[in-house]
């Protein structure tokens, strides 16, 4: 198949023939794949069970978080739990993109479970919160590939015009991933059992990776293994990963785990920024297959969506920790309920998301629905400055609710505005430098939220007359079921603190939920074309590649006639044309 006239939309061919190659890239197999609606659902379940385990162990562990961290005594850092996850999320998500691309989807998707499983099972061991943040980076090494791979699996098997009709499956498995992790998180939490949150996950896990292998009927990638070895950008993947970790760790920890000033923050972060700027170099002027193709930031939209991503992934992550934080220490709820309320964001979330995808099948407009929830979102982020100890819990779920609209509309919709707007060949990068940016934000998010919540309640404790320093010490540093041993006036005063952290975090939110309101307003938008049906038999190769979307008429004698042919080749094929 050749990748340059294959494409799944009819975005502006003219623009992306047009733009300019920094560096020679060597051409890659397409895996992109027409089946019949039986095999899209078998390929859908084995994505969704491994999208449900991944989005089950992050909100599991979110809602556990507390208790976690009163068992290791690191409740003063607990935070890193959340971060250490995306540290090890984001300094690895750039590569499964391109690694996918060269190894095949299904062998990737089965390696990032094991990660997965790895680090959930090193987890239950952890003895000090070092052991803990360190091993749950390792799963956030396989976190983050399921989540990248599952979403490129799905642009390779159907068409961006079409994703609206599928997105309800993608959905339910993530949300129902989401209901079940509050429930196993704060059960389990509550029981003290919560070692067996991340046994479960890692059996769950295993389980998968052997179904997967028998289930899913993708392309292989041809080619030897050695062949495939050679095509690895490898000062690509040791750059960008030991940027990415020389720069989180101590933004992450800075002015909380050691002073800013301190030489091992100074020197990680001028390293991280070195390797950085090196990594650049090497993708845009040395690799023959970059794992971020610098030319995609030539591009508005993509360029948009990848700044925008990260803001969009400061709230959602941030807002995974930060909510159940706010039930469990401000309104004083145990774990296994705050993982039941947290499901009035999580489930509506996903049917939101349904909605947005069949009106931008409908409609073949998909700025509008960006538009849109990025303004409902900042709406949102702004009423939760607003929750109090004293709030109503049907006014709180209600903020929840009119977040979870700009949630649904946003998610996934950023993705098929990058996909529509960026060359077919690039489904992979771009959908891994999406995420990747998304990612970043949330550690960025969650470090930036962390450090203002912890400034911000020392300051409110150490202004209330009724508790004593111990008292003090204990809200600090415990879990909300230990808080029955202060005076209800001391807990009242100490939630009232707690509040006070978290307005200041919400407001952070608004902010970075204002910034990506602005920037969905220069989002470009290209109407698909409708597709033809998928094939009843994908017995031939023929069957097995995506069918040419149609092209504009008007710029077929500008785009598709190669630069090769004669004057008279040209004048036949664009009179054919007309």
């Amino acid at each position: 198949m050749q990748e340059d006239a294959k494409a799944e939309d009819s975005r502006p061919d003219k623009v992306i023939s047009t733009m300019p190659v920094l560096n020679k890239e060597i051409s890659i197999q397409d895996q992109s794949s027409r089946m019949p609606l039986r095999k899209i659902l078998i390929v859908y379940l084995g994505i969704g069970l491994a999208l449900m385990i991944s989005f089950m162990d992050q909100t599991a562990v979110t809602t556990a978080a507390p208790k976690i961290g009163s068992d290791i005594n690191g409740s003063a850092t607990i935070s890193w739990l959340g971060t250490s996850y995306l540290v090890g999320n984001c300094a690895f998500q750039l590569v499964y993109g391109r690694l996918s691309d060269i190894f095949g989807r299904k062998n990737m998707l089965q390696t990032a479970l094991c990660f997965l499983i790895i680090g959930n099972i090193l987890c239950s061991f952890a003895k000090t919160p070092i052991q803990l943040y360190a091993f749950r980076a390792i799963s956030g090494i396989g976190g983050g590939g399921i989540n990248n791979i599952a979403m490129v699996i799905v642009s390779d098997i159907v068409p961006l015009v079409e994703r609206g009709k599928y997105q309800g499956l993608i959905s339910a498995a993530t949300s129902t991933g989401n209901a079940i992790g509050p429930f196993v998180g704060g059960g389990l939490a509550g029981a003290n059992q919560w070692r067996w949150l991340f046994r479960v996950v890692a059996i769950s896990g295993a389980i998968t990776v052997g179904l997967i292998h028998f289930i899913i009927p993708l392309k292989p990638v041809t080619g030897s293994v050695r062949q495939k070895l050679l095509q690895v950008d490898y000062a690509g993947v040791l750059l960008s990963s030991t940027s990415i970790l020389f720069l989180l760790i101590p933004i992450s920890g800075g002015g909380v785990s050691f002073p800013w000033s301190s030489g091992v923050v100074i020197s990680l972060l001028c390293i991280g920024t070195v390797c950085g700027m090196l990594f650049l170099l090497v993708e845009g002027k040395f690799s023959k297959l970059p794992i971020l193709p610098l030319r995609l930031f030539l591009l508005r939209t993509p360029c948009i969506i990848s700044v925008q991503s990260f803001f969009i992934g400061m709230i959602y992550f941030g807002n995974q920790f930060y909510v159940p934080t706010f039930f469990q220490y401000v309104k004083g709820y145990s774990p296994l309920m705050s993982g039941a309320l947290v499901l009035s964001y999580t489930i509506p979330q996903a049917l939101w998301g349904i909605g947005a995808g069949f009106y931008i099948t409908k409609t073949n407009h998909y700025r509008r629905v960006i538009v849109v929830g990025a303004a409902i979102w900042l709406l949102a982020s702004g009423l939760q400055i607003l929750w109090r100890q004293s709030t109503h819990l049907a006014m709180a779920i209600g903020f929840l609710e009119i977040g979870a609209i700009g949630i649904g509309f946003d998610l996934q919709t950023t993705l098929v505005a990058a996909l529509a707007t960026s060359p077919a060949k690039d489904r992979a990068v771009v959908t891994a430098s999406r995420n990747f940016f998304r990612t970043m934000g949330g550690a960025f998010g969650l470090a930036s939220a962390n450090a203002i919540y912890q400034a911000t309640i020392t300051t409110a404790f150490a202004l209330i007359k009724t508790l004593s320093n111990s008292e003090k010490t204990l809200l600090l540093d415990s879990s909300a079921s230990q808080k029955a041993e202060v005076s209800a006036e001391g807990l009242s005063d100490a939630r009232d603190a707690y509040s006070k952290g978290l307005k200041m975090v919400f407001v952070a939110f608004t902010v970075f939920a204002a910034m990506s309101f602005l920037l969905s307003l220069f989002i470009e938008e290209v109407t698909f074309a409708k597709d033809k049906p998928a094939p009843s038999d994908t017995s031939s190769d023929e069957n097995q590649v995506l069918p040419v979307s149609p092209i504009d008429e008007t710029k077929l004698s500008t785009v598709t006639i190669p630069s090769t042919m004669t004057d008279v080749e040209k004048g036949v094929v664009a009179k054919t044309a007309r």
